[in-house]
């Protein structure tokens, strides 16, 4: 996906420069960013965090030409 491209690898050390990790992680166990593995635990994650009215659904007006 997009995103784990722009995250980069969990292990900071196999993380090239350029991605989030490669820049600002210095080790595999304080990677700076989370990134749920499936649509599943990214609902369960949120819920440990935020309460459903916490959050909020909204497009951006260049989604179409972006993505």
């Amino acid at each position: 996906s997009i995103m784990r491209k722009i995250i980069g690898p969990t292990d900071s050390k196999e993380a090239p420069p350029g991605t989030i990790r490669g820049d600002f992680s210095c080790s595999k166990s304080m990677n700076v960013i989370h990134a749920s593995d499936s649509l599943e635990n990214a609902k369960k994650e949120l819920s440990i965090f935020f309460k459903e009215n916490d959050l909020l659904n909204y497009s951006r007006l260049d989604e179409a030409f972006v993505y």
